[in-house]
């Protein structure tokens, strides 16, 4: 195996390479499936490195596998790399995208990782994929419309033949995440007509009466209202049309299904349509002590039993089909997430040494993964 010094070595001389992804990115804020500036620059520097790219993998436009092949036999470790906005919601209701999540570091520091172990190319075992996985963040309009890159990647088959996935994101404590939350989005359409004459109450609007009373039955945190429209005329016999988007979360998949019972039943003439399944976590022991081993080689703690994920992530799609690690790389503090301070944050001094925490680990990870059993 590659002594961990001149893994180190390796990343720490890419530091600047980091810096310079994590200020493009953040220079160039683009929404959920519209990535075509940041994957263009980011499947260039990787090329560039002695990669072999492909873009437009999976059927989507802003993804790309970069493959490097090292000189030894070994197993085949994939990276992923985000590099999509969040998208901000102004109060005058536009729709801005902002880098307030953390991406920026985790594209400078998976880029810097790859290009790392590209330097060791000599000594490296097996394979090295970075996966660059469009939309990430689920509200953006593109996420809505196509799905998450990390599941549509998974569905697509381009994990097979992977024998271990690596996701790392800036969170409060460094660790390997044990479990997250499974989340569905659903929606639902009610027809009707206004008889503005016979005083009846239509349709949709009596609808809209019933979600709100089957809402209260179900835990705040594991139902989310994400778009709501009731549109029409109010002319007399005039259609009136309600349309309802939620986001559904549990702890598993039959949670799931208990989670939109009530609000199915309290709807039982509507139309309903299920999204894409997101799954959650399945953490695996082996990948998780090589994570470990990498953040003591790196000289930073580990948190062995985290709390569970308040969340949903796609990357629990990957983690289905591959043995995986959904990596946290803290900061005392935290991060002010979703906000105009979180962006400042990971757009300075912090986000460069999240960038770089996020090389060591991966870098360091990834070579002991590669390695034959």
């Amino acid at each position: 195996m590659i002594a961990d010094q001149d893994v180190m070595a390796a990343v720490d001389a890419r530091a600047g390479t980091a810096r310079e992804i994590l200020r493009f990115v953040h220079a160039h804020p683009e929404l959920g499936h519209e990535e075509h500036a940041s994957s263009a620059h980011l499947a260039q520097t990787l090329a560039g490195g002695g990669f072999k790219v492909e873009r437009g993998v999976g059927g989507m436009e802003t993804a790309f596998r970069a493959t490097l092949t090292g000189a030894r036999p070994g197993r085949s470790v994939g990276i992923v790399v985000l590099y999509d906005a969040v998208a901000a919601v102004r109060p005058d209701g536009r729709i801005e995208p902002v880098h307030s999540c953390g991406h920026g570091p985790i594209a400078g520091g998976a880029t810097a990782a790859a290009l790392a172990l590209a330097s060791l190319r000599d000594r490296l075992a097996g394979r090295v994929v970075l996966f660059g996985c469009p939309a990430d963040e689920i509200h953006a309009p593109g996420t809505v419309a196509r799905g998450g890159g990390k599941a549509l990647s998974a569905a697509a088959g381009l994990w097979d033949g992977i024998d271990a996935a690596l996701y790392v994101h800036p969170e409060f404590i460094n660790t390997v995440s044990q479990a997250s939350l499974w989340m569905r989005r659903d929606q639902v359409t009610v027809s009707g007509a206004r008889t503005l004459r016979q005083g009846v109450v239509t349709a949709p609007m009596a609808a809209w009466r019933n979600l709100c009373a089957a809402l209260d039955q179900v835990a705040p945190d594991r139902v989310i209202a994400e778009d709501v429209h009731l549109h029409g005329d109010i002319e007399e016999g005039a259609g009136l049309v309600l349309t309802a988007t939620f986001l559904l979360f549990a702890d598993d998949e039959a949670g799931i299904a208990r989670t939109a019972q009530p609000l199915r039943e309290a709807l039982p003439g509507a139309r309903w349509s299920e999204g894409r399944l997101y799954c959650g976590v399945r953490p695996d022991a082996q990948v998780t002590a090589a994570v470990a081993d990498a953040f003591k080689a790196a000289g930073r703690d580990f948190v062995k039993d985290p709390p569970p994920l308040p969340f949903a992530t796609d990357f629990g799609n990957i983690s289905q089909r591959v043995p995986a690690a959904l990596i946290g790389v803290g900061r005392p503090g935290g991060w002010k997430f979703h906000t105009d301070e979180g962006a400042a944050e990971f757009a300075g001094p912090d986000g460069e040494a999240a960038a770089l925490a996020v090389a060591q680990i991966l870098a360091l990870a990834a070579a002991r993964l590669t390695e034959p059993r």
